[in-house]
């Protein structure tokens, strides 16, 4: 099996891309990520479902942290932890933390399931997307 310089091309295109955490338009007027990467609807190459799997957990790793940073997160049971992070996943911490009365339920020993469900049902968000309100009303108090 023939081996390539995988390591000198990539410092190589490193340097000259340049690094960009944000989507840009390129030179070339495409919509570009990272080390030049052509993530156009028209022409690019996107990102595959591996990698946009590899973008999730991460995420979901940091979510977590940013969770860890409630006192009372860790206490909670899986599913639960569940449910918070996907709503904080969703609208960010500091959006998520304007929800003072469900977080407040969740943060009495014991949380307030049933309180919580309430008053994520009662909010903007579930309007926006009542489905998955729902969703995660049901499994905060099943």
């Amino acid at each position: 099996m023939r081996m390539y310089p995988i390591d000198e091309i990539a410092d190589a295109l490193k340097r000259e891309e340049g690094y960009v955490p944000h989507c840009y338009i390129c030179t070339a007027g495409a919509h570009t990520v990272g080390y030049g990467r052509n993530i156009d609807a028209d022409g690019g190459i996107g990102i595959s479902e591996d990698e946009a799997d590899h973008l999730l957990r991460n995420d979901i790793d940091r979510t977590i942290k940013e969770c860890q940073q409630w006192a009372w997160f860790d206490d909670l049971d899986p599913a639960r932890q569940s449910v918070v992070v996907q709503l904080c996943f969703q609208l960010g911490r500091p959006r998520l933390s304007q929800f003072k009365r469900m977080l407040a339920a969740l943060s009495q020993q014991p949380p307030d399931l049933i309180a919580a469900a309430n008053e994520l049902l009662d909010s903007q968000f579930a309007n926006q997307v009542p489905a998955r309100a729902a969703r995660l009303a049901e499994q905060m108090v099943s």
